[in-house]
């Protein structure tokens, strides 16, 4: 408004010849210097800083308005949650409740299973130990035949090489790993020797055998076992997850049952205010805009009226 009247005030000094006169007198004592000129500069360096309050002006406007749409949105978003809050029932706190209380009964299941699954691995194991604690034994009982057998044959051969005694001679004396067979004839016993040494190492082979199909089947049920104790602590780690969320779902449901209704109409309340204040701002800010529109086209006007050629010949004529 401040530009708008004083560009009228000029427009009407240079309209009447009172005003080109007293310009004209005023440059007469001014030393030559051009009034017009002075006018100019005044009225261009108005025009600069109202356009920089302009602009200032529309930054705090902008941040004021995304405050508007911030808050706004916050308020819809929290009425909405109030809104769900006020249709809470105790039954449905109930129901999550009962929810609750099943998915704790389901980690305790899983947490037995999962022991019996650790126990059943470890039975495994120990059976699986023994077995191969009898292969190192009926390993042992080889060996120690085998030496007894040729510890006997060499005895059996020294007799042998006896000139004072014949081949078909009853054996004695041979240890007493042939206690058994004192008064054998050598062929007897070395028939016996034949016998308990493939006896002994039948006896190997089987436990060899067993052995190692045992070890296969215990890598089978060690696998499957690992493999059920893994999904089983995966299961309990979602479940966990799942009882954490549900207590703290449970306590905002209690929480918003007490007080949903009232928090509903306070920011409802709010909402509208905002919405009348920032409705108003806008409103305000358009007229604002329109009284600067007008304001900088006058001083536009102004100046370009005041630059013109036709003023610059009034004012020399007049001068």
């Amino acid at each position: 408004m401040r530009a708008t009247r004083v560009a009228k005030l000029l427009l009407a000094a240079f309209g009447a010849s009172s005003g080109v006169k007293l310009i004209a007198r005023e440059a007469s004592t001014s030393g030559g210097a051009n009034p017009v000129r002075k006018v100019v500069t005044l009225m261009e360096t108005m025009q600069a800083k109202i356009e920089a309050e302009n602009k200032k002006e529309d930054e705090l406007y902008k941040k004021f308005e995304c405050h508007c749409k911030k808050t706004q949105n916050q308020l819809e978003d929290d009425i909405a949650k109030a809104s769900a809050a006020s249709n809470v029932k105790p039954e449905d706190i109930e129901a999550k409740q009962a929810q609750l209380k099943a998915l704790q009964q389901s980690v305790e299941d899983l947490k037995n299973d999962k022991i019996e699954e650790e126990e059943a691995l470890a039975k495994a194991r120990a059976v699986r130990e023994k077995e191969h604690q009898q292969r190192l034994k009926t390993e042992k009982d080889k060996v120690e035949t085998e030496n007894a057998a040729e510890s006997a044959l060499k005895k059996l051969k020294a007799n042998e090489t006896d000139p004072d005694k014949s081949t078909h001679a009853p054996v004695k004396n041979v240890g007493s790993f042939f206690q058994d067979e004192e008064g054998a004839t050598p062929g007897e016993v070395t028939g016996i020797v034949k016998v308990m040494e493939e006896d002994s190492e039948e006896a190997w082979r089987s436990e060899v055998a067993k052995d190692t199909e045992g070890a296969n089947e215990f890598d089978k049920v060690k696998s499957a076992k690992q493999k059920s104790i893994k999904t089983v602590l995966t299961m309990l780690t979602r479940k966990a997850k799942k009882i954490g969320d549900l207590k703290v779902e449970i306590v905002n449901m209690k929480h918003m049952m007490a007080g949903g209704a009232k928090q509903l109409e306070e920011n409802k309340k709010m909402l509208a205010e905002l919405k009348k204040d920032c409705a108003q701002r806008a409103s305000e800010q358009e007229e604002k805009k329109a009284l600067r529109a007008e304001e900088e086209k006058a001083l536009q006007d102004t100046i370009k009226m005041l630059t013109d050629d036709d003023a610059l010949d009034l004012f020399r004529k007049t001068i």
